[in-house]
């Protein structure tokens, strides 16, 4: 048996994306000795700001829009000094057909239901374990897509180009995957988001990502980049992490874990003992997201002065190309130069696994240069990043099917022994910064919650539980 008062962790977190380093901070905070470990040689995961442009300027080949309802989100860039700028323009354009009055009524039709819907499950209540017992109350809507329900209200064929790109753009899926209760859920449970603004951080989403880490560092963690965890055991009062850096292997030891990776990770992990069968059940049921997003810089700005024309799609059944949004990287950011994100999302970003990069920088430059006549003769550079591709991540961000809320969901949000987890896969939130956020808070506060630690301090120290902590941990369970 590994003696434990010679543990140099009290923590170990997997992953240093959003959940795993706003985990980690806390713990630190509330004086836990913590280890933060990531594959990468940087912080952030599917946080990715790019700063290698023409004129100093950035982009974000990860997430980067704020709604007002992400709370968490923008407090911590409050708390980090890190400036917030408001959005003029969110959704950018479509490259789609021009939208028949029937489509937009039906679109209104459709969303109109589904608040009506989320009226019945809304609650006060921000525990979100409580909040899914009440999920039971609409169990059948968790059985039929999003495309079942808009064929019940008879609707489909008309709602259908607006659904799809929804779907594509918002769960990287398709309307025939994801079920009709998560979005009544999302909207119940945290109420409206982007119709009330949406923002940006200044100089960067990593700058939060950055920021959290260099706190927890200075406050005494320790952060190992480029070291990949192979296998999780648990030992009795300990949990081993088997990591590899640099091609030498080498245990860690703590009594906690918080594995913070993407599910598509969390899946290939070796866990001794195996997971419980409830919880490997559920990581096999949840939708793996696929997104393709493009960066292209351009010598000037032509989207603001020239409108798009119509993009001729042929016989597209959807009426839509792969490319199901473009919008300007650099609305908040200053000069001549600017660039353009093009998003595959759902099975069209699927289909593009095959293509090089060049060849998907290629396929946008196509669409640009139909949409705005001279668009490639402008062209800097481009970077494109196909997120299923990526090896640390392998998805762009996870959906919920039809079946998980209401079944196997609430099993995934509990720790097994020693083992806590975190991820956007963990929160109703699911793809969004603000869930990766709360999940990592929940899991931090759980183990806090069971060392007995607590977060008054004097003199910058933590008072006397880190001894009481120690004298208890063979009464833990």
């Amino acid at each position: 048996m590994h003696d434990e008062s010679n543990l140099r962790y009290d923590v170990l977190v997997l992953g240093a994306g959003l959940a795993g380093s706003v985990a980690a901070y806390q713990l630190q905070q509330a004086g836990c000795r913590v280890g933060l470990i990531e594959a990468r040689t940087r912080v952030g995961g599917r946080v990715y700001t790019t700063y290698d442009w023409v004129a100093g300027q950035y982009a974000e080949l990860g997430p980067e829009f704020i709604d007002s309802n992400h709370l968490r989100v923008l407090g911590y860039a409050e708390q980090f000094g890190i400036p917030i700028r408001r959005r003029q323009n969110f959704w950018g354009i479509s490259p789609m057909r021009e939208s028949r009055r029937a489509m937009w009524e039906a679109w209104q039709r459709f969303w109109d239901a589904a608040l009506h819907k989320a009226q019945l499950l809304s609650t006060k209540s921000r525990s979100i374990e409580r909040f899914l017992k009440r999920l039971h109350r609409l169990d059948a809507l968790d059985q039929i897509t999003m495309q079942d329900f808009a064929q019940q209200m008879g609707i489909w064929q008309d709602v259908a180009p607006h659904l799809i790109r929804y779907c594509r753009n918002l769960e990287a899926a398709e309307p025939n995957e994801v079920s009709m209760l998560s979005v009544i859920a999302q909207e119940a449970f945290y109420g409206a988001g982007v119709e009330q603004g949406a923002y940006r951080l200044e100089g960067g989403t990593q700058r939060l990502v950055e920021a959290m880490v260099a706190t927890f560092q200075e406050s005494g963690g320790t952060l190992m980049l480029e070291t990949v965890a192979e296998a999780v055991e648990q030992t009795g009062r300990t949990v081993q992490v088997h990591v590899r850096r640099h091609g030498q292997a080498r245990p860690l030891q703590a009594r906690y874990l918080v594995i913070a990776l993407p599910l598509t990770l969390v899946r290939e992990l070796e866990f001794r003992p195996p997971l419980s069968t409830e919880r490997f059940r559920a990581l096999q049921q949840l939708g793996v997201g696929q997104v393709v997003k493009t960066l292209l810089q351009f010598r000037t700005r032509f989207w603001r002065q020239q409108a798009p024309r119509p993009l001729l799609l042929g016989a597209s059944r959807s009426g839509m190309s792969d490319i199901s949004a473009i919008w300007d990287e650099t609305d908040i950011v200053p000069g001549e130069a600017g660039i353009l994100a093009l998003w595959v999302g759902g099975a069209p970003a699927r289909r593009w696994a095959h293509l090089t990069e060049a060849e998907r920088i290629k396929r946008c430059l196509q669409t640009l240069e139909t949409l705005y006549p001279g668009a490639r003769q402008q062209l800097i550079k481009g970077v494109s990043l196909h997120w299923g591709q990526e090896p640390f991540a392998q998805l762009g961000y996870p959906f919920q099917p039809p079946g998980l809320l209401t079944g196997g969901f609430p099993a995934l949000l509990n720790p097994e022994g020693r083992l806590y987890f975190a991820g956007d896969y963990l929160s109703l939130f699911v793809g969004y910064m603000e869930g990766a956020l709360e999940s990592g808070e929940r899991a931090a506060q759980a183990i806090l919650k069971r060392l007995k630690r607590y977060t008054s301090k004097r003199d910058g120290r933590q008072n006397s539980t880190r001894k009481r902590g120690r004298a208890n941990a063979d009464n833990e369970p």
